[in-house]
C-alpha cells in the first residue's frame, strides 16, 4: 500500500520519500524539490560552507594570496572550495530530516 502526504510548502501530494522540517516547531512533510529552498537549511549550509571554505582557503592557496602571486587556478579552485563544503552541508542536512 502507497503512503501518500501532502507538501507543506507547496501542498502538492508527496508519493515517495518525504523529508520531515519544522518551520515554525511544527513538523511537516516536503518533497526533496521543496526541501532544497527550505531557508534555515540553505542558511546552516551557507554559514559552514563560509567557514569551512576560508579555512581551505587560508591553508591551501593562502601563501599566493598573501604573497599577492595570484595565477589562473585560483579562478575555479576558490569556488570549488567553498561549493564542496555547502554540498557536504546540504547532503548531512538532507539525510538527517528523510523520513521514510
Amino acid at each position: 500500500m502507497q503512503k501518500y502526504s501532502i507538501c507543506g510548502r507547496c501542498k502538492e501530494t508527496i508519493n515517495g520519500s518525504t523529508y520531515l522540517v519544522s518551520p515554525d516547531g511544527e513538523p511537516e512533510h516536503r518533497h526533496f524539490r521543496c526541501l532544497l529552498v527550505y531557508f534555515p537549511m540553505l542558511k546552516r549550509s551557507l554559514m559552514a560552507a563560509s567557514l569551512v571554505g576560508t579555512i581551505l582557503i587560508l591553508l591551501n592557496q593562502g601563501d599566493f594570496i598573501f604573497t599577492g602571486d595570484f595565477y589562473k587556478g585560483l579562478i575555479w579552485k576558490v569556488p570549488l572550495t567553498y561549493l564542496v563544503p555547502f554540498c557536504v552541508a546540504t547532503w548531512g542536512a538532507v539525510t538527517n530530516c528523510e523520513s521514510d
